[in-house]
């Protein structure tokens, strides 16, 4: 496995040109440079250095001849400190995966991926723990990113906080055969994928029906506020007939003693136009 520099740089070898060397010094000429950019670029991949041109067929073979994609490493580590590692494939993918470690960011939760040539490195961290792995590009992220987390359940579950204070591969020699197990079955068994799509698929209707639940209860203070409004207005109406009650009596005494004023009134005036016409004890009509 053969990974190439992305770009040719300013006074790098690649890219020249020399016809006029064998075919064992051209290769001696490529490894040398190749040699070079990696220690100018830390991310330049260089599995296997190609030592003879029928290495470098055999390794292009076996690569054209594995189709499928899958997860070739994986590591946990505290900060820098490795803690376990598995490797499927040969090369220094370990050395660029340390060199992603001492360049992460120090926060509690990172969730990301970084592209090299052919290949992605996927970074989960929380709780002071790296989950790293190594996959081909055409793998995506889904899948390596469930290998992650599956991992990070289990290396939690065995250790616990434990690994917040162990020396360097302290759980190598138990937890690569884990590595290894899982990195085969998110490699090669289809089922992986289809737990993370029902999973995905559980986490949405988890989801909605939240929701609904926070619709339903938004619904019931809407129900409840209405149900205030409804005893305040029937307070409001008990009120209104209680005073109109008041008042319609208050009416009709008032009317009640202004008919009797009006009655008295018109008996007196009477009397009086009598009295004035016939004396007062009216004997003189």
């Amino acid at each position: 496995m053969m990974a190439k520099l992305a770009e040719t740089r300013p006074g790098s070898r690649e890219g020249l040109s020399f016809s006029f060397l064998s075919s064992q010094e051209k290769e001696s000429f490529r490894f040398l440079a190749a040699q070079e950019n990696k220690n100018r670029f830390p991310y330049f991949f260089h599995f296997l250095p190609p030592s003879s041109t029928k290495q470098t067929k055999g390794m292009a073979a076996a690569s054209s001849g594995s189709s499928r994609d899958q997860i070739l490493y994986a590591l946990v580590s505290r900060g820098t400190i490795v803690l376990a590692e598995c490797s499927a494939t040969q090369g220094n993918a370990n050395t660029i995966a340390r060199r992603i470690l001492e360049r992460l960011p120090a926060s509690d939760s990172v969730r990301q991926s970084y592209t090299q040539d052919r290949h992605l490195f996927h970074i989960l961290t929380e709780e002071g723990l790296t989950f790293l792995c190594m996959s081909d590009e055409g793998m995506g992220r889904r899948v390596p990113f469930a290998f992650l987390e599956e991992i990070r359940s289990r290396f939690t579950q065995a250790y616990g906080s434990a690994a917040l204070t162990a020396l360097a591969y302290a759980y190598n020699t138990e937890f690569s055969r884990i590595l290894h197990q899982q990195m085969e079955y998110f490699s090669f068994n289809p089922n992986a994928d289809v737990i993370n799509r029902v999973r995905g698929e559980v986490n949405d209707v988890k989801n909605i029906m939240m929701e609904n639940i926070e619709k339903v209860l938004d619904r019931g203070e809407k129900i409840e506020l209405l149900i205030d409004k409804t005893d305040q207005l029937q307070g409001d109406a008990f009120a209104f007939r209680r005073n109109t009650r008041k008042l319609k009596r208050e009416m009709w005494w008032r009317n009640f003693r202004l008919a009797c004023g009006i009655g008295i009134g018109v008996i007196l005036l009477v009397y009086f136009i009598s009295a004035m016409a016939c004396g007062m004890k009216l004997n003189k009509c």
